[in-house]
């Protein structure tokens, strides 16, 4: 009995993952960037998450401004998120696509009048 336990267990992991292999090789990139690019990343990197530390900050300071105005959430998107997207969610060495992957489409385009 315990060895058609592990038999079913082994079984179920080998398809879970034979089946998972297709979404895995899709989420890689398909150019991928130099040595030198990789390399120069990780200073880079470092560099922005301080510069996403100093926009967070001058976010605090300009909320008072921006709620006024009503322009939190551009104010939001340049000074936190962009930063942080630039740090934390682009691949190792890749400078030119990484807004691309971000950007999300325009609702008002979705709307059409005829």
């Amino acid at each position: 009995m315990n060895r058609a336990y592990f038999f079913k267990t082994i079984t179920i992991a080998c398809l879970f993952f034979a089946l998972s292999v297709g979404n895995v090789s899709a989420a890689l990139p398909e150019e991928r960037p130099g040595a030198f690019a990789m390399v120069i990343d990780v200073p880079i990197r470092l560099l922005s998450l301080g510069l996403a530390m100093v926009g967070t900050a001058f976010f605090i300071v300009a909320l008072p401004f921006a709620l006024s105005s009503g322009s939190t959430g551009d104010a939001w998107d340049v000074l936190v998120a962009e930063p942080f997207q630039f740090t934390f969610t682009r691949s190792l060495g890749n400078f030119n696509e990484w807004k691309n992957h971000t950007e999300e489409s325009d609702p008002s385009e979705l709307i059409t009048f005829d």
